[in-house]
C-alpha cells in the first residue's frame, strides 16, 4: 500500500489467472483507492479471517488468512484450521514474514510451549 497525493491510496496487487488447466498467467498492477475505500477493503479482509496454524519442531506459526486463500494454504502449505493455543503453544516468541507464492507475503506469529520448572 502506497500513499499518494490527493488522499488516494495505491494498492499493489498480483492476480493469478488460470487460463487453461495446464497453464496460468500472472498480471502485476496497481489500483488507486480513496482512503475511505481502502478502509472498507481492509475491514472486509479482516472480517473474513480464518485462523490457521502449522507446527514445525518446537514452534507453532499462526496467521489469519482470508477464506479465499485458506483452502490453498491448507492443501499446499500444510497449515491447519485453528490456533496454536489449542495445541499447547501459548507463549508468543516472535513474528516472521513468509512468502505465500502468488498470494504475496504474510506475517506469522510464532509461539512456543511454556517451559516447566522442576523443583
Amino acid at each position: 500500500v502506497i500513499a499518494s497525493p490527493k488522499g488516494k491510496i495505491q494498492m499493489k496487487f498480483t492476480i493469478l489467472l488460470s487460463l487453461f488447466a495446464s497453464s496460468s498467467a500472472v498480471f502485476d498492477g496497481s489500483m488507486m483507492f480513496t482512503s475511505e475505500q481502502s478502509d472498507l477493503l481492509a475491514a472486509h479482509l479482516l472480517a473474513d479471517c480464518t485462523t490457521e496454524h502449522k507446527i514445525d519442531g518446537e514452534q507453532c506459526g499462526e496467521l489469519c488468512l482470508s477464506s479465499t486463500i485458506a483452502p490453498f494454504a491448507e492443501q499446499f502449505g500444510g497449515v491447519t484450521k485453528g490456533d496454536c493455543k489449542s495445541e499447547g503453544y501459548t507463549v508468543f516468541d516472535h513474528q516472521e514474514t513468509v512468502s505465500m507464492g502468488p498470494f504475496g507475503e504474510s506475517t506469522v506469529d510464532i509461539y512456543v510451549k511454556p517451559t516447566t520448572t522442576s523443583i
